[in-house]
């Protein structure tokens, strides 16, 4: 269950023996989505936006496939996209048996077709693009295979050429090719080079940018590439080397850069921005494009998009790319998605019994989404019992027992600012200091989790989200319509019906407490459940199990509680790093667990609370 099948699909020119890992991993990736859609998992509350507003409360038996309606009726059928989502809910039988009767789940997302939730968003993100014609529509299916002239192959799947990638003599020659271009000749050679992979690779003149720690960029590259846009990836150089390996086999452009505060113009999330001005802003690629890529090898003849290709008069040039910055972080098409389909998916595995959802926030979007539709599901389900519970009382009969609210915990790793935000209303943390900054604002040895600044997508859960009494995911449709300022508009600076959000109360707020994790409680975490439980999970997931663990534990959380929380990515795409002894021990100075983590001298079982410092 635990492969990763992007890597292995990728790397299977360069060892065979994972031509046998791919088929297995493929087919129980398969076979899990196969049983997950067959058990017809009762869902989502909100399929219909239109219901709760106006006083009716939607079916519960509503499939899961109804609840991913808005998001897949932009054509998206069959394929790889047809895999996301509708991921099994795992429960964790050896953690479980050592708390007093409650049960920790774990939402396998690690088991979609590219191995991350980060599928959801991305999909997500890519329809909304082209909605709004920020991307060029997709290649309809007669013209999928169509060739615009790449010489070493483009990210299309079905190419069986060795390598996807551009060559270093080729990307020479296409440097040479623009240097009687003055626009280009100020953007650095590195990044002017991965512009030009894109370039070359697209065949529907859309390309995709994103600031990303590796995974979003993995997932926007296998979505464009049925869809014929293609993909520059930014990413800090604190990323494990097998997520950089395996987005330039997706035939992504990718730009590293040294990691520091989003304040400085060298943060990965302010250079993709760049090269996103660069490409459609001021049309510096326009000519090149004309020239090397559309009157070399012509484009593809789709009635959607061919006209905007080619020039309609010599003095007359239409811009030829459409180049979107996808922007994660602020992008609400991203809660969107996990408020309409991973939140309701844990809701109706678990038949709405969700005591508590406990995770990390890297964007913030699953944390929010699936926090926001838990919460509402759960006072759309009180307000229908409490006549029943009314009547029961004033029969003196005995009382159906009322479910407490979903509590939303945020795990957050060292160095972030989201634990005292939560905790206390200020973004801030102690790794700020200067005298104690290393290398940036939140050095840990967690991937992709953890920031210094509020998010759109995070900002939605510390607000108050119920004032005019709409559901979330009418609100934040609202947002996406009313302007492209999705920062503004999240944090309560204004939107067109002048309504901002406000400060929420303890009360009203999505997300209502905040753990805090060590690196070396995660690695304690990570090596338990290899031996225990059979996972291989990476660091950010190790966080959110302990995270878990914590809230499970508590004095609060009564006797059948469910807790939720989630498996972002298998540990194949951390052994660089996370899974490296040389690196942990060496470079980081953590105790490294070992294979005996877990055992005493005497061979005696050790309680991991006890490990882990958890009462």
């Amino acid at each position: 269950q635990n492969l990763d099948l992007s890597v292995a699909m990728h790397h299977r020119h360069n060892y065979s023996v994972e031509l046998l890992l791919v088929v297995a991993a493929a087919a129980a990736a398969v076979v899990a989505a196969s049983l997950s859609l067959k058990k017809g998992a009762r869902a989502v509350a909100d399929s219909n936006d239109d219901g709760d507003d106006h006083g009716h409360r939607p079916s519960s038996k509503a499939t899961l496939n109804d609840s991913t309606t808005a998001i897949t009726s932009g054509g998206l059928r069959g394929g790889y996209e047809s895999l996301i989502g509708n991921t099994p809910l795992l429960h964790l039988p050896h953690l479980s048996s050592l708390l007093h009767n409650v049960n920790i789940h774990v939402k396998m997302e690690s088991m979609n077709p590219g191995g991350t939730g980060k599928d959801r968003a991305a999909r997500a993100m890519i329809l909304d693009a082209e909605r709004r014609g920020e991307l060029p529509p997709p290649l309809s299916m007669n013209n999928s295979d169509c060739d615009t002239g790449v010489e070493d192959g483009s990210s299309s799947g079905n190419n069986d050429k060795e390598d996807n990638t551009p060559t270093e003599q080729n990307t020479t020659n296409h440097r040479d090719e623009s240097t009687n271009n003055n626009n280009t000749d100020n953007i650095p050679a590195n990044i002017h080079k991965e512009i030009l992979t894109a370039i070359h690779n697209t065949r529907t003149h859309g390309i995709l940018i994103e600031g990303t720690s590796g995974s979003t960029g993995i997932s926007l590259a296998s979505l464009s590439s049925s869809r014929g846009h293609s993909v520059i990836v930014v990413m800090p150089d604190d990323q494990s080397a097998q997520k950089v390996d395996l987005l330039r086999k997706l035939g992504c452009g990718v730009v590293v850069v040294q990691n520091c505060g989003i304040s400085n113009p060298g943060h990965y999330v302010n250079v993709a921005k760049r090269i996103w001005e660069w490409l459609q802003v001021e049309r510096r690629y326009d000519e090149y494009y004309l020239e090397n890529v559309v009157n070399q090898f012509g484009t593809c003849d789709d009635s959607n998009s061919s006209s905007e290709l080619k020039p309609k008069a010599p003095h007359q040039r239409p811009p030829l790319i459409k180049a979107a910055f996808m922007n994660q972080f602020e992008n609400l098409a991203n809660v969107h998605s996990h408020y309409k389909t991973t939140g309701p998916e844990i809701y109706s595995q678990l038949d709405g019994k969700v005591d508590a959802f406990v995770m990390s926030s890297g964007t913030g979007g699953t944390l929010v989404g699936v926090g926001a539709y838990l919460k509402e599901r759960w006072r759309q389900d009180q307000e229908q019992i409490m006549p029943e519970i009314q009547q029961q009382q004033q029969q003196q009969q005995p009382c159906r027992q009322e479910q407490q609210s979903p509590r939303i915990v945020l795990v957050d790793p060292p160095g972030s600012s989201l634990y005292n935000k939560i905790k206390h209303g200020v973004a801030y943390a102690s790794q700020q200091s200067e005298q104690k900054l290393r290398r940036h604002r939140y050095d840990t040895l967690a991937e992709g989790i953890g920031l210094d600044r509020i998010t759109a997508n995070f900002g939605l859960g510390c607000c108050d989200n119920n004032n005019d009494g709409s559901s979330f995911g009418k609100r934040i449709g609202m947002l996406m319509n009313d302007t492209h300022d999705t920062t503004s508009a999240a944090h309560g600076l204004g939107s067109r019906n002048n309504r901002p959000y406000q400060q929420s109360t303890s009360q009203s707020k999505i997300i209502d407490d905040a753990v805090a994790i060590t690196d070396q409680q995660a690695l304690y975490m990570a090596h338990y459940l290899l031996r225990h439980e059979g996972l291989f999970v990476g660091s950010s997931t190790a966080m959110n199990i302990v995270g878990a663990l914590m809230v499970a534990a508590s004095e609060n959380m009564p006797k059948g509680s469910n807790v939720v929380t989630v498996v972002c990515d298998g540990g194949q795409r951390h052994t660089s790093r996370f899974w490296n002894r040389d690196f942990i021990v060496g470079e980081r100075g953590l105790v490294w667990p070992g294979d005996d983590v877990g055992d005493d001298n005497e061979g005696k079982e050790v309680n991991i609370l006890e490990v882990l410092g958890i009462v």
